[in-house]
C-alpha cells in the first residue's frame, strides 16, 4: 500500500516546480535637435525631441523562454497606439553599469541596429574585440535577453510594463521614462521577481499576419494495381470530403471536374498530375490570407489519402515532392524586395542546416542555390552586388538572383514569376503530410518576407560567423519567432543525428566488407597451399 508520503512524492515528480525569473528595467535616452525631431501626429504642434528605448532585460542565467511576451502600456494620450508588445528578445552584451547604458543609448547605437548584432560586420570588428559565442542555449552566460520598444515623445511618459510567462503568470511594474542623457536603469532591489507556476508550457507561434500567400504541394503516387484507380481524382475527392473546400480535379487530358457545395463561390484548390510524370500529382491552393489560410491548409492536409507519399530519395538531383510557397509582394517596392534577397543570400546556409541533404547548397536542380548564383566570393561582396542590382531595375535584380535561363531549373528563392503574378516563391522545402511542418514553413516564409521588407538593409556577416551564430541571428533579427526557432533547431539536430548514424552505418559496412574480403583471401591462400602440398 502506498503511504501518503509516496503519493505526495509522485505528485511532486509530475508537477513542475515554479520558476523565478529576475529582470532589469530601464531606458536609453538621446535628445534630438529640432531639425531631427518630428511633430506629434495627434496635435501636430509638439516636437518629439526625446528619443528613448524602454527595455526589460532577462538577466544572465535565467531561461528567457519562460517569458512569453512583454507589453509596454503607455499611459499617455499623445500616442495613437498605446500598447506595444514585444515577443522576440535579442541578445545584449551584459557589461552592467553606466558604461553599459551609455553603449546602448543614442541613435548610433540603437537597440534594433543591425550594425550591432553579434556576428555582423561593423566598425566594432575593426577594434579587434574578442569574439562572443552565441550558442543556442537560452541561458547564455554574460548575455542579457532584451524585450524593448523604441519611441520618440515630446515629454516624459508613464508606462505600465506587463511581463507574461508561458504559463500565464504575470508581473506588472509601473515605470516613468527618465529623460537623462545616457539613460537610466532601476536598482535591482527595487524590482519584483516573476514567478511562473507552469514553466513546462511551450512557446506558441506568433499570430499569423495577414499576408497573401499560396502553396503547391507535390506528392508521389503509391503504386496501386486496382483497375480504374485514378490517383489525382481520388485525391481531389478525398480532400474535398474532409475539408468541404472547393476542389477542382484536372485530368491528364485537361478535363475539369469540380467538387464543391452549391453555395460555394470561393476559388478552387487544383489537383492534377505534374507536367513531368504521371506518377506524381500537385495540389495547388488559391490565394490565401493569414490565419484563415493556414486553417484551409490544415483541412486539405487532413484529407490527403494514403496513396499520396513523400519521395524518400534524399540524394537525388531532382525530387517530385517539393513544397512551394508563394508570397504576394505586389505592395512592396524594389528596395524592399532587394532587402529580402539580401537576407536570403545572407542566411542561406542557416536555412540549409534544417533542410534535408538534397535541398542544401546547390544539389537540386529544382531549388538551386541563390548564394552560389550571385557574383562574389564573400557575403559582403554578394550583399553589395544585390544592392547595386536593386538600385537599377527589377529585371536586373531577378537576373542577379536567378541567372539561369534553363526552364527546368529553379532557385530556392525564385523571382522569375514576379513579373507575371507579383509573387516570390520559396522552393527549398520538401512536401509533407504533417500539418505542423507545412504551416510552420508558411509562417517562416511570410515572417521572413514581412520583416526583411520593413527593417533596415541587412549588414554583411563577419567572415568568422559560425553556422550556429548565423542560425541564431536569422531567428532573432529576421523571423522573430522563438517557437519557429525551437522547431527548426530540433529538426536541424534530428537531421544531424540521422546523418551521423548513416555515416557510421556505412563505415561499419565498409569495414565489414573489407574484413570479409580479407577472410576470403586468407581462405583462398590456405586452399592454394593445401593443393600445392598434395601435388
Amino acid at each position: 500500500m502506498n503511504t501518503q508520503d509516496d503519493i505526495d512524492g509522485d505528485n511532486n515528480t509530475s508537477k513542475p516546480e515554479p520558476v523565478s525569473i529576475a529582470f532589469a528595467i530601464g531606458n536609453t535616452y538621446k535628445c534630438l535637435s529640432p531639425s531631427e525631431a518630428q511633430y506629434d501626429k495627434r496635435t501636430g504642434r509638439h516636437l518629439k525631441i526625446h528619443d528613448w528605448t524602454l527595455y526589460v532585460d532577462i538577466l544572465p542565467g535565467y531561461n528567457v523562454d519562460i517569458i512569453d511576451r512583454v507589453t509596454f502600456d503607455m499611459r499617455d494620450d499623445s500616442f495613437l497606439t498605446t500598447a506595444f508588445t514585444c515577443h522576440s528578445p535579442i541578445r545584449i552584451r551584459s557589461n552592467l553599469g553606466s558604461q553599459f547604458i551609455g553603449r546602448i543609448s543614442g541613435i548610433s547605437n540603437q537597440n534594433n541596429s543591425q550594425q550591432e548584432q553579434i556576428g555582423q560586420s561593423s566598425k566594432e570588428e575593426e577594434k579587434k574585440e574578442p569574439p562572443i559565442t552565441t550558442r543556442p542555449n537560452p541561458n547564455n552566460t554574460g548575455c542579457r535577453w532584451r524585450f524593448s520598444t523604441r519611441q520618440q515623445t515630446f515629454g516624459p511618459v508613464d508606462v505600465h510594463i506587463n511581463i507574461r510567462g508561458v504559463g500565464g503568470c504575470r508581473c506588472t511594474v509601473p515605470y516613468k521614462i527618465k529623460l537623462e542623457e545616457g539613460g537610466y536603469e532601476c536598482p535591482q532591489n527595487e524590482l519584483p521577481v516573476l514567478i511562473e507556476k507552469r514553466p513546462h508550457q511551450q512557446l506558441k507561434p506568433l499570430k499569423m499576419v495577414d499576408s497573401i500567400f499560396s502553396i503547391e504541394m507535390q506528392f508521389e503516387i503509391k503504386r496501386v494495381t486496382e483497375s480504374g484507380f485514378n490517383p489525382a481524382y481520388d485525391t481531389a475527392k478525398s480532400v474535398y470530403s474532409r475539408s468541404k473546400l472547393r476542389v477542382r480535379y484536372i485530368s491528364r487530358e485537361g478535363q475539369i471536374q469540380d467538387f464543391a457545395s452549391k453555395q460555394s463561390t470561393s476559388m478552387p484548390w487544383l489537383v492534377q498530375y505534374t507536367n513531368t510524370t504521371f506518377d506524381a500529382i500537385s495540389i495547388t491552393s488559391p490565394p490565401l490570407t493569414g490565419g484563415q489560410g493556414l486553417n484551409d491548409c490544415y483541412k486539405i492536409i487532413e484529407g490527403l489519402p494514403s496513396s499520396c507519399i513523400v519521395s524518400s530519395d534524399n540524394y537525388s538531383a531532382t525530387t517530385s515532392s517539393l513544397l512551394n510557397v508563394q508570397i504576394d509582394v505586389s505592395n512592396l517596392s524594389i528596395q524592399q524586395i532587394t532587402k529580402i534577397c539580401q537576407n536570403f543570400v545572407k542566411y542561406e546556409e542557416a536555412m540549409d542546416s534544417f533542410m534535408s541533404y538534397n535541398q542544401r547548397e546547390d544539389r537540386c536542380k529544382q531549388c538551386r542555390s541563390n548564394k552560389a548564383a550571385v557574383e562574389g566570393c564573400t557575403n559582403k561582396q554578394r550583399n553589395v552586388r544585390i544592392t547595386a542590382c536593386g538600385e537599377k531595375t527589377l529585371n536586373d535584380l531577378v537576373a542577379c538572383m536567378n541567372p539561369s535561363s534553363d526552364d527546368g531549373q529553379y532557385y530556392k528563392l525564385d523571382l522569375r514569376s514576379i513579373h507575371t503574378n507579383n509573387k516570390l516563391e520559396f522552393r527549398q522545402h520538401v512536401s509533407s503530410k504533417d500539418k505542423t511542418t507545412v504551416t510552420h514553413w508558411i509562417r517562416f516564409c511570410t515572417a521572413f518576407v514581412r520583416n526583411s521588407a520593413r527593417l533596415r538593409s541587412p549588414a554583411a556577416l563577419k567572415s568568422t560567423t559560425s553556422i550556429e551564430e548565423e542560425f541564431d541571428l536569422l531567428f532573432e533579427y529576421v523571423v522573430k519567432d522563438r517557437c519557429l526557432r525551437n522547431f527548426y533547431r530540433e529538426r536541424r539536430d534530428t537531421y544531424m543525428r540521422e546523418e551521423e548514424e548513416e555515416r557510421t552505418r556505412k563505415l561499419l559496412a565498409e569495414q565489414t566488407a573489407k574484413k570479409n574480403a580479407g577472410s576470403a583471401n586468407d581462405d583462398d591462400s590456405s586452399m592454394s597451399i593445401s593443393i600445392w602440398k598434395q601435388q
